[in-house]
């Protein structure tokens, strides 16, 4: 049996966006972690993923001039959640422009967001570490990635 493998686990099907907004990379983060992820969310049985990502978005930012440009990758992730249980999640990311008059803040009280340059994509602690390898490689190359597990 895998050591992952648990009766009571699940797999997350998530989009995420790599948020452009006047040439800075948006960020979000859960207020008082130390750590930042793609803003997005769960997909909804019967919703794709690109509509998933736009409800996430105006869910968590609000009603924004959102336009989802380009696909970005693929990214599987395994973490414990305790000392019994994991948790598996699948992230498509897609690339998303949004208008440069729109201001970023949070619609949720216990989410910040912040924006950064592309340049220093690297020095922020963003999770889970494979998105951030890939987009990496996405933002030299311009290709899109597959990070498995």
């Amino acid at each position: 049996m895998d050591k992952y493998f648990s009766p009571k686990s699940k797999i997350h099907l998530i989009a995420r966006g790599v948020l452009i907004s006047d040439g800075n990379i948006i960020l979000c983060r859960v207020k008082g972690k130390d750590w930042y992820f793609l803003p997005g969310g769960h997909v909804e049985n019967g919703e794709s993923s690109k509509e998933a990502l736009l409800r996430e978005l105006r869910e968590e930012i609000g009603e924004k001039d959102y336009k989802i440009t380009s696909f970005i990758g693929v990214c599987e992730n395994i973490f414990p959640l305790d000392e019994e249980m994991f948790q598996q999640e699948v992230n498509i990311i897609f690339k998303v422009e949004v208008s440069k008059k729109n201001l970023i803040f949070s619609m949720e009280k216990d989410l910040e967001f912040i924006a950064i340059k592309k340049e220093d994509f690297l020095k922020y602690k963003i999770l889970p570490e494979t998105i951030k390898t890939g987009i990496q490689e996405y933002l030299k190359t311009n290709t899109p990635f597959l990070k498995e597990i």
